[in-house]
């Protein structure tokens, strides 16, 4: 987020910083990315090498979307994803994640209790949107947070987090344009 709490403006980060995006990318490769359906579509293709779930209101009438398939290079995943998760082979090796795997999830709150339930040993990314954010970050134990040193217009806010994590902070990664911070759950 920038200083003045920014995430977004039309669809798209307001700024480039390719040193985030590599330090994002070791973060992420081989676990879980949630995300809303805006934030998938302001990427240019699925996240390589991670499984990325995407939240819709209507996940089975976006699977048909043509553009989102020509997008996901293959059909996506659409229902049975809570049976998928608990099978120990998609647990248990990185090589298991197909190049480009793409979840459509309606239910936030399934998607929560089977979480709960299944427990996967893979780490889970909450990667936005603000919507997403706000919703989850309340269940998060730990936040990476890239803190922009610029204020910038948008339309699109990172939520308050404050109150759920402690405010004392690890830098994690820290460049002249922007620093990684890691919060822990209060």
């Amino acid at each position: 987020m920038s200083l003045n709490r920014v995430i977004g403006r039309g669809g798209e980060i307001p700024w480039h910083l390719p040193e985030d995006f590599r330090w994002f990318k070791e973060l992420t490769t081989g676990g879980i990315v949630l995300m809303g359906r805006k934030t998938f579509a302001s990427l240019p293709k699925p996240l390589p090498n991670r499984t990325n779930v995407v939240f819709s209101r209507a996940p089975r009438l976006l699977a048909r979307d043509p553009q989102f398939l020509a997008k996901c290079g293959h059909p996506p995943l659409v229902g049975h994803w809570a049976s998928r998760l608990r099978r120990e082979a998609f647990q248990l090796g990185f090589e298991r994640i197909a190049p480009r795997e793409v979840w459509l999830v309606r239910s936030l709150n399934r998607w929560l209790a089977a979480l709960e339930r299944y427990r996967p040993k893979r780490e889970v990314f909450v990667i936005g949107g603000g919507e997403i954010y706000a919703r989850l970050l309340p269940k998060c134990t730990d936040l990476y947070l890239s803190l922009v040193f610029r204020e910038v217009e948008g339309d699109a806010f990172f939520p308050e987090f404050e109150r759920w994590f402690s405010p004392e902070f690890e830098v994690v990664r820290k460049t002249s344009d922007f620093e990684v911070r890691h919060y822990r759950r209060a």
